[in-house]
């Protein structure tokens, strides 16, 4: 499963993107559908080929009180015009200020979880979160130029920032609380703004035995989807 090193890719051929616009989060959508798709070839690819399940980016997903927009969610189109979304993936970064940037990303997931349950109990929800390890990172936007910015032992703002989001429990079936994903991935990258960026792995990034782990987060998320939808 290569989404992780093809949103590096996409960094570097989109050098001093802005992290707040929708584009590097439409691309990460991509490489996970491309990867659903073939982890799951005979749910979830042959249900998109043939046009039932329909993916579609920035999506405004309603529920009796609220409407959110949803980087990513894979709809039934047999209930259109209602769109019904059988899994749902949302998109948060770290790139700076780690300590106030990690809770405040936290509590978006949380509630974000909340929202695509409230949806639909059944829903499978995914987060991914990309955290950034460079000290020199500047934001593109004009009142980020020029901070100067405390120092840090980066090395452990990072270890911190992946433990409070690899932490975060998964929700196993419809029943249990709505303000948990069923399945979450913490994608570590090195980049300051202006150089190409590299993917971060070893120590610094969740490993093959955690369910942070990419790998693990695709194989879930089609897990889950099969189980419910497709029994």
């Amino acid at each position: 499963m290569r989404g992780p090193e093809r949103y590096v890719e996409w960094i570097n051929h989109h050098l001093g993107f802005n992290p707040r616009s929708a584009a590097n989060s439409n691309a990460l959508s991509e490489y996970i559908i491309d990867d659903l798709r073939n982890e799951s070839p005979k749910a979830i690819r042959a249900l998109t080929d043939s046009g039932h399940l329909v993916s579609l980016k920035n999506a405004s997903i309603s529920t009796r009180v609220a409407v959110r927009n949803i980087d990513l969610v894979l709809y039934e189109h047999d209930k259109l015009p209602i769109i019904s979304a059988q899994m749902a993936v949302e998109h948060k970064t770290v790139m700076t200020a780690h300590g106030k940037a990690r809770l405040n990303r936290y509590g978006d997931i949380i509630a974000y979880c909340n929202h695509m349950h409230n949806h639909r109990s059944d829903c499978v929800v995914g987060a991914t979160v990309v955290i950034n390890t460079s000290e020199t990172y500047e934001n593109p936007d004009a009142f980020a130029r020029g901070l100067e910015r405390p120092k840090f032992k980066m090395a452990k703002v990072v270890k911190d920032t992946v433990q409070v989001f690899e932490r975060i429990p998964l929700r196993e079936t419809p029943d249990e609380s709505n303000d948990s994903p069923e399945a979450l991935t913490i994608i570590v990258i090195n980049y300051d703004g202006i150089n190409p960026a590299t993917l971060v792995t070893g120590e610094s990034s969740p490993g093959p035995d955690s369910r942070a782990h990419y790998d693990n987060f695709i194989r879930r998320l089609a897990q889950k989807y099969e189980d419910r939808f497709c029994q």
